[in-house]
């Protein structure tokens, strides 16, 4: 099936028709992860949105359509070294940050190869893969005193920031112009972003992203561990590890999924009254330039 926007010169939102056709996508890649993961006996669990997905709704929140999930490191590392070594197949493509090749983010995307998938940030002569992707996060170990995680929080924090301005840097495309000036509220915010990540990229990009994931990198899985590149920062997600590990099961768009062991401790950090669904407008609306997909 090919569904493509109707031209490419403004953002639209996804119909019901491809939300549910880019949903099937994703869930294709999670399948072929996780299967992937099962094989070679690695740990894996839901993140953020998903997980909450899976709890409230058994599958995708209705006006949601992505899915992430997480590993602890160490797992996290043996499936890249299976990704590097082809594993997953030709259908599929991946980026993380190595410091060689251009990652967009701090952490593992897997690209379906036969789909486009072009959103506003993708900017103009975008480097990275536009295609229908998955998110893997790595879960770290993190200092147990309060006082060192907040110092190596700020150092991650800031490195963070550093790869985010010089990503926001590159030339924008015709359709984020058009966006941004069509928003003046947010252009002062955009330009002092863009200035400072203008100075920062004299660093390539892959560095910074590169060096924040190195720093970050803590395999420990006996006291704290967190997400650092989750939406909350380097300490926004940090708990016992009993709260993440083991890891129990749940359902998801009728698949056995694993889920964090603690997900009611996990998911009231991040949402609070998770269970009550949000007013219609604060949910969380995606809009993307264009979208083309092919189901077998």
């Amino acid at each position: 099936m090919n569904m493509a926007a109707r031209g490419s010169s403004i953002l639209k939102e996804l119909s019901l028709e491809e939300s549910a056709a880019l949903k099937s996508c994703i869930l294709g890649i999670f399948k072929a992860v996780t299967d992937l993961c099962s094989r070679h006996g690695l740990t894996y669990m839901l993140s953020g949105g998903s997980c909450l997905g899976a709890v409230r709704h058994k599958g995708f929140i209705p006006w949601d359509d992505d899915l992430d999930m997480m590993m602890p490191r160490s797992d996290y590392q043996t499936l890249l070294s299976l990704l590097d070594n082809g594993e997953l197949g030709e259908g599929y493509s991946f980026s993380y940050p190595d410091g060689k090749m251009e990652s967009p983010v701090s952490f593992l995307k897997v690209y379906k190869n036969d789909t486009v998938l072009v959103g506003l940030t993708d900017g103009k002569d975008c480097p990275y893969p536009q295609k229908v992707f998955l998110d893997v996060f790595p879960l770290d170990g993190v200092p147990s005193a309060a006082f060192a995680r907040k110092i190596k929080g700020f150092i991650a924090d800031a490195l963070r920031f550093a790869a985010n301005t010089v990503y926001d840097s590159r030339p924008w495309s015709e359709v984020q112009k058009q966006f941004y000036q069509s928003r003046p509220e947010m252009m002062r915010t955009i330009r002092r972003r863009r200035f400072l990540g203008k100075i920062l990229s004299v660093i390539p990009h892959r560095k910074w992203v590169y060096w924040f994931d190195r720093f970050v990198n803590d395999p420990s899985t006996s006291g704290y561990i967190g997400i650092p590149t989750g939406r909350k920062r380097y300490g926004g997600e940090v708990f016992p590890a009993k709260v993440y590990l083991p890891t129990i099961d749940g359902m998801f768009e009728s698949l056995t999924v694993q889920l964090p062991g603690g997900w009611d401790e996990y998911l009231r950090n991040l949402y609070k009254n998770y269970m009550e669904l949000p007013p219609v407008e604060k949910r969380e609306r995606h809009f993307i330039i264009s979208i083309e997909l092919w189901k077998d």
